[in-house]
């Protein structure tokens, strides 16, 4: 099934990227600006081939999407292998970081915890088949392009991967708003993989059963909790706060 990404930012970043494979790229400017020339360019560099259209036909095939002149073909959305993943977390110097995402739908915080996670050297993303967003255009978008960087793990089941993560001595350790320890009391410098729930109901009873520990984010204020997103970028701005500590105390 051939899939559309659109926008800048997208479409350089997964071009920039071992994967996957464009097909096609289409633009929609007889004189392209500096950052579609650098599109372009990169294009070049990897042998794709380029169509010149026109914005109503872009606007057609991204489905009104806001595209920027410019979309690409892939064949394959880029799903990597939970093996690899782990392989690539234990050349690192620091302790693997993984984000479990345990039914986010929304789009737009999904993109946006790729976005964070890349920033803050995750080395992978793990989500659940059914019952969750996807890689899809969309959340393409929304991470900016940072789809490309991040390897995003589907499996069949969180339960039994938590436990193939927990073999590899990994600790796990689960977002919840109830639970009395604040994330500041724990101890983030190893091999770690942190669950976040969806947006509304939050972690599953099975899958928070599996977690080690389970760990809330003070809050002083009239609402009960946070947006997803945003959880995942103080949680993960914690886990590299302690490490950095840890690494200049060394």
């Amino acid at each position: 099934m051939a899939h559309i990404i659109y926008g800048i930012h997208p479409v350089r970043e997964t071009l920039k990227s071992s994967h996957p494979v464009f097909e096609k790229l289409f633009v929609a400017a007889k004189e392209p600006p500096p950052a579609l020339k650098e599109i372009l360019a990169y294009a070049r560099q990897k042998q794709v081939p380029v169509t010149l259209t026109t914005k109503d036909e872009l606007d057609r095939l991204t489905g009104g999407g806001f595209h920027q002149n410019i979309a690409g073909l892939i064949q394959e959305l880029p799903y990597a292998d939970l093996e690899e993943a782990l392989a690539r977390s234990k050349r690192g110097e620091t302790g693997g970081l993984f984000l479990i995402l345990d039914g986010i739908q929304d789009p737009q915080n999904f993109g946006a915890l790729i976005r964070t996670s890349v920033g803050f050297g995750a080395h992978g993303m793990i989500i659940p088949r059914d019952r969750a967003v996807g890689i899809t255009p969309v959340v393409m978008r929304a991470s900016a392009g940072a789809t490309a960087h991040l390897p995003v793990i589907r499996v069949t089941n969180i339960a039994q991967t938590i436990d193939r993560l927990k073999g590899e001595g990994f600790w796990v350790y689960g977002a919840a708003g109830e639970a009395k320890d604040p994330i500041y009391e724990l101890d983030l410098t190893g091999d770690l993989a942190l669950v976040i729930g969806s947006e509304g109901k939050g972690i599953r009873p099975l899958v928070k059963k599996k977690c080690d520990r389970l760990f809330s984010i003070p809050m002083a204020g009239l609402i009960s909790s946070f947006n997803a997103s945003v959880a995942g970028g103080m949680i993960l701005y914690e886990v590299m706060r302690q490490r950095s500590m840890k690494k200049s105390s060394v």
